[in-house]
């Protein structure tokens, strides 16, 4: 079955030195971007320059060995910031949906099999470790995805968005610190630690730390004589959303999961091996639909915008994120996206795996 072979050559990959080496690049330049924004003494109003720096870094980002490529494009569309609507106890209210959208696909036989994103809010520290959580509104956006929409002024589609958070990781903040390093950490986690107080100081942060939540204890051989239909049987209860009484024969990490990482490194070792962010797509199981078609009507609209402008930076990267379909026709770009064509920001940063051809 292709889904095997999937996961034979995704964990055979990020084993490898070449692996290891994409990771060390990629924290390296998102390092190299935070240590010049604290270099120029940068403020919090202007954290937008420091993002837009991050991806520039990141942008074109690739290895390729034995027909396998990672690559990592990334684009920053101007504007205001993209704001939302929804209801926060009794009142409706606007905030920022997030800075930047970490997404992870991987691919095979020139389709997608796996596909997770998350959506981060950055937030600088103080002189004393210590960050500034008093917009209470944002932090409930991202952790619960109340009903919300986008508004005039802002990239995010005007309909209502009904978003559930499974893994709860779709919501996630970035808290960097000197001298150029982020903590990251999934909304609902930081929530429920900050609780009412309006900042929270790097002791209670160490809180988050966590044991790996993606190795199993007993991983089982390749050379398993039974080891396909362990995997059948596996696969068959998890595609009918039934409960399963053991854990898949072998580490995945695209299907587990982790919602913080204390530095840069740890967080991006585990964005590339599919750690970080909430699944909304998989060949295989059940996976967050509403989400996948936000993202989809996002990108739709951001191709749009692009076409209007002419921005071919932004077509090409739209281009190359639907160039490789999902199973069974899904995906693709959406007509009649509604959004305000004038306005509103974000960064996206897109990193796909692309494990080759094999046997269909």
């Amino acid at each position: 079955m292709p889904i095997e072979e999937v996961v034979e050559k995704y964990l055979q990959l990020i084993k490898t030195e070449h692996f290891a080496k994409y990771e060390k690049d990629f924290a390296s330049r998102v390092q190299i971007g935070l240590n010049k924004g604290y270099q120029q003494g940068f403020y919090e109003p202007a954290m937008i320059s420091i993002v837009e720096g991050i991806i520039n870094n990141l942008n074109g980002l690739s290895v390729s060995t034995d027909r396998v490529k990672i690559s990592t494009k990334s684009i920053f569309i101007h504007g205001n910031k993209s704001q939302v609507e929804f209801e926060y106890y009794g009142q409706r209210v606007q905030r920022e949906l997030g800075d930047l959208i970490f997404i992870l696909s991987v691919i095979y036989n020139g389709r997608k099999y796996f596909e997770k994103f998350t959506i981060s809010q950055f937030k600088k520290d103080d002189d004393k470790l210590r960050w500034d959580l008093s917009n209470k509104e944002q932090i409930y956006l991202l952790s619960r995805f109340p009903s919300f929409r986008g508004i005039r002024g802002s990239i995010i589609p005007m309909r209502e968005f009904n978003l559930p958070n499974y893994s709860g990781c779709l919501g996630s903040f970035n808290l960097l610190f000197r001298p150029g390093d982020f903590v990251f950490v999934s909304a609902p986690q930081l929530e429920s630690s900050v609780g009412n107080r309006k900042s929270i100081d790097i002791v209670n942060i160490s809180k988050f730390w966590e044991p790996p939540s993606y190795y199993f204890t007993y991983p089982i051989p390749f050379d398993w004589p039974h080891i396909e239909e362990l995997f059948y049987f596996w696969r068959k209860l998890w595609r009918h959303g039934m409960p399963i009484p053991f854990s898949p024969p072998y580490f995945i990490g695209i299907l587990g999961f982790s919602r913080s990482a204390s530095n840069i490194h740890e967080f991006v070792d585990k964005y590339l091996r599919g750690n970080i962010g909430e699944l909304t797509y998989s060949d295989i199981g059940i996976y967050n639909t509403p989400a996948f078609d936000f993202l989809r009507e996002l990108l739709s609209a951001i191709m749009r915008k692009a076409q209007k402008e002419k921005k071919a930076e932004f077509i090409n990267f739209i281009d190359e994120f639907f160039r490789h379909p999902y199973g069974g026709n899904e995906g693709g770009m959406r007509e009649g996206v509604e959004f305000d064509y004038e306005d509103g920001g974000i960064g996206i940063i897109y990193t796909s795996i692309n494990l080759g051809e094999g046997k269909e």
